[in-house]
């Protein structure tokens, strides 16, 4: 992790094509709470799992 005074405000690019929805949120999740700007990409193809998914 980067300190909080040498975070950049410029925009990261996060590509979620075939990344698990639940670590992937968690690691956005953290960056965002550290000042960090993103924007996701591609969420239609990202890949989802466990008992909720399967009962759908």
């Amino acid at each position: 992790m980067v300190s909080g005074s040498a975070i950049s405000k410029r925009r990261v690019v996060v590509d979620a094509r075939h990344h698990m929805l639940g670590r992937l949120a968690s690691i956005v999740a953290k960056e965002l709470l550290n000042g960090q700007r993103i924007v996701v990409v591609r969420c239609e193809e990202i890949c989802m799992s466990g008992v909720l998914f399967a009962r759908r």
